[in-house]
């Protein structure tokens, strides 16, 4: 049995839907075979009864039971799989037992050498902690200034307004005084004069010109807007330090750049994969490609070759000037048939671009936002354990959107150049093989 299976290539053992060796294996009518788990999910997801590899249809959905041959042949070589992995363990994992005295020692040696190793990097740990922590003191030091300076910027503008209000009001008041005064005297006591003294002194103590006082006001609410305004110039040097910061963090990232290529069995027909496996286009026209229930039917979407369960990892992809455009992670085992919403509940870390000016990060709802700097170069960052995915634009190196969550299947990157519109969005997305500094 081994050395027949020594003949066999893996991928005679793998779950086209899982693409891991087959668990429980169970065969459909039409011959092909899937762990049981991953077919029932795929026929409750598309919500047909169908061949996810040749797509023939079935009337019913056919009663499907364990393929006890598959499966005991699957198992001996999960064995014997596992047997020669193990005479392949390296250093770190496992040894054969020292023959002499000198392989003792060399193998002292060299976990010492490891103590040494793992004390050096727990120092840099600590230093690298020290530092973010007085940085982090620095800066929200610097930001309850600029806040507390912003406070009293507008208490002192508050009491500005208010002296030049008593001040205004008390020149006001002096006039109408000085005016009451003078129309009172116009009234005294005339009966002793005769008829023309009479008509001479009345006029006498008139103004020549009185004051429209009607229209004078004073406006009781003249601090509208002045805290208001405190506030955008506190976000603006709050945005300056966050942009600051962001920079400084992709910078800091770079070291977790990789390769990653595209995955041509995932392609819908109309996207069209270079030769290096690096750019992808909308052809606007349906190619002729093999059926395969990893390939998106519905949507123009396609995934990388590389899959990531652990660590963090960062890619670019060159956007240009293109007007709409999907990038961001997608789980291993989404649903790829028919239609279907994009959003993290259904395996979907994305963020969008659409009618060259609107950004969506597809949640639910989905949230739109405007950026001051089209972006023609987005970096995209992968916190696995951290539950993080986030965006740069890395012409300016200041952070997009991030969504947090909680990973626990594969996560595979994924891309759409979006429809093209005549000639306005025609250019491919491009990856880039590392990440450039910004």
């Amino acid at each position: 049995m081994e050395s027949s299976m020594s003949l066999l290539s893996e991928k005679h053992f793998l779950c086209s839907l899982c693409e891991d060796i087959f668990s429980s294996p169970v065969t459909t009518p039409c011959g092909h075979s899937f762990c049981k788990m991953c077919l029932r999910t795929y026929w409750s997801r598309s919500g047909t009864e169908e061949c996810p590899l040749c797509r023939r249809a079935f009337g019913s959905r056919p009663r499907i039971s364990v393929n006890r041959i598959l499966a005991d042949v699957t198992e001996n070589y999960r064995k014997t799989r596992m047997a020669a992995k193990s005479k392949f363990f390296s250093m770190d994992e496992l040894q054969d037992e020292p023959k002499n005295a000198g392989e003792v020692d060399q193998m002292i040696q060299e976990r010492v050498q490891k103590i040494e190793k793992l004390q050096n990097s727990l120092k840099f740990l600590k230093s690298s902690c020290l530092r973010e922590v007085q940085e982090s003191q620095r800066v929200f030091s610097s930001l309850l200034n600029a806040l507390e300076n912003g406070h009293k910027l507008v208490v002192a503008a508050v009491e500005q307004k208010q002296r030049e209000a008593d001040k205004r009001v008390e020149r006001l008041v002096k006039d109408l005084e000085k005016e009451i005064l003078e129309l009172d005297n116009g009234h005294a006591n005339t009966e002793l004069l005769n008829d023309k003294e009479r008509l001479k002194k009345s006029f006498g103590h008139i103004p020549r010109a009185m004051r429209d006082w009607s229209k004078v006001t004073l406006e009781t609410d003249p601090c509208v807007g002045v805290t208001s305004q405190a506030v955008v110039d506190f976000m603006d040097t709050v945005m300056a330090e966050a942009k600051r910061l962001s920079k400084a963090e992709l910078k800091r990232l770079e070291k977790y750049s990789g390769d990653v290529n595209l995955n041509p069995r995932t392609a819908h027909a109309y996207l069209y994969i270079s030769e290096d496996r690096k750019e992808v286009r909308h052809a606007n026209k349906r190619q002729e490609v093999p059926e395969n229930p990893k390939r998106f039917d519905r949507l123009a979407n396609v995934m990388s070759k590389e899959a990531f369960s652990y660590g963090r990892h960062l890619w670019e992809v060159e956007v240009g000037d293109k007007t709409d455009w999907d990038l961001g992670v997608a789980r291993q085992s989404v649903n790829r048939k028919g239609k279907f919403t994009i959003c993290p509940a259904n395996g979907f870390w994305t963020l969008s671009l659409k009618n060259g000016t609107q950004y969506v990060a597809n949640t639910v709802p989905p949230t739109s936002f405007s950026l001051g700097h089209k972006p023609k170069r987005v970096s995209i960052y992968l916190d696995y354990e951290g539950g993080r995915v986030s965006f740069y634009c890395l012409d300016t190196g200041t952070h997009i959107y991030t969504f947090k969550d909680t990973f626990t299947d594969k996560l595979h990157p994924i891309f759409s150049p979006g429809r093209p519109h005549g000639e306005r969005n025609t250019a491919p997305l491009i990856i880039s093989s590392s990440c450039c500094s910004i």
